[in-house]
């Protein structure tokens, strides 16, 4: 069984985490066919073990995969969901930079169930870490905006489509015992108006009947820790409030808190807040201090039962060593804060 989550001020991490150089490699012998499938399969379950134990030796609470297995946040999904051909034109991932682009997949037919391995990756991890593993998964909006669309007449038709497929995989990764699931959604602050007008809705097709606890991940995107798109958390508000989620993750830290009575403000008395306490666009490392100083400023607007605290957002494109440290000042930010207020209880 996973050890008990602390029922204040718990620790977490976005979703991905330091991609190592050797498994870039490995990827890239598989595809010259110079390694086999179970070669390949033996160095994703190392790689996630090695992830893993990295998290618990930081002492976080809640934990993920590193989404090792993945090639992108992207990609997985698309090879997984049939009408998706990988590798199209190059587009820009983002709005800020034009000149930060990758290949965007192409929408060639209507999309279909694939069969996304979540369930699969989800019990190798927690058969492997005496932590909770959540599982994080890309939202329809992410999606349809990140694909060259050649089969629907407007992303919204395909954002909902993709949001039922979603649904249905996400059903499964429930029966098989997952009980905690992030939704990352990094494009909404760059289309605040579709948010108002379907990604909401979308989002919540998505995870409608889930017995599961769902948390919503906004961030300004983190592409080689790059910001990609402008716009503030405050554009998002009324209409970020009706996603049937329980906790908004929010990259904080890299602007030390500057939205955060803006946002905070909005939340309705039962909404939980993940609280980016570090910044995962620099190798500057926090202190455990600092951590904990952005903690009690955020204690000052929420109660530390709906308080949770993460890093900005993915560790992807953060060296190893620097990752490590800065989820131990993470936790140990944390550790002081939550010694503090059961002191005052």
């Amino acid at each position: 069984m996973p050890d008990r989550v602390p029922s204040l001020i718990p620790t977490t991490v976005v979703g991905s985490y330091s991609l190592p150089k050797w498994l870039e490699a490995v990827r890239d012998l598989a595809t010259q066919g110079k390694l086999g499938d179970d070669e390949l399969e033996e160095a994703h379950d190392n790689a996630v073990k090695s992830c893993l134990l990295d998290q618990e030796l930081a002492g976080v609470d809640i934990v993920t995969d590193g989404e090792l297995r993945r090639e992108t946040m992207i990609y997985f999904f698309n090879r997984h969901i049939r009408g998706f051909r990988l590798y199209g034109p190059m587009r820009p991932i983002g709005t800020l930079d034009p000149s930060i682009q990758m290949p965007d997949p192409v929408v060639e037919s209507r999309v279909a169930r694939g069969g996304i391995p979540l369930g699969p990756h989800w019990a190798f991890a927690q058969a492997h870490s005496r932590k909770l593993v959540k599982v994080c998964v890309t939202g329809p909006h992410m999606l349809a905006k990140r694909a060259t669309n050649q089969a629907y007449r407007s992303d919204r038709e395909l954002g909902f489509d993709l949001a039922a497929i979603l649904n249905a995989e996400l059903r499964d990764l429930v029966r098989a015992g997952c009980r905690f699931i992030q939704i990352d959604e990094p494009v909404w602050v760059g289309y605040p108006g579709e948010v108002r007008a379907w990604a909401v809705e979308a989002f919540n097709r998505t995870v409608d009947g889930l017995d599961a606890k769902i948390t919503l991940h906004i961030c300004y995107g983190n592409y080689q820790r790059k910001r990609l798109f402008p716009g503030t958390y405050r554009d998002l508000f009324p209409a970020v409030l009706g996603a049937d989620a329980s906790q908004l993750v929010l990259e904080f830290a890299v602007e030390d808190l500057s939205q955060f009575d803006d946002v905070v403000g909005e939340f309705p008395s039962t909404l939980e807040l993940g609280l980016g306490v570090v910044d995962v666009k620099t190798d500057d490392l926090e202190t455990p201090a600092g951590v904990a100083a952005r903690i009690r400023r955020a204690l000052e607007r929420i109660g530390p039962d709906r308080l949770y605290v993460n890093p900005d957002c993915g560790l992807k494109f953060t060296r190893r060593a620097v990752a490590l440290a800065k989820l131990q000042a993470m936790v140990e930010g944390a550790a002081i804060v939550r010694a503090e207020v059961a002191g005052h209880r």
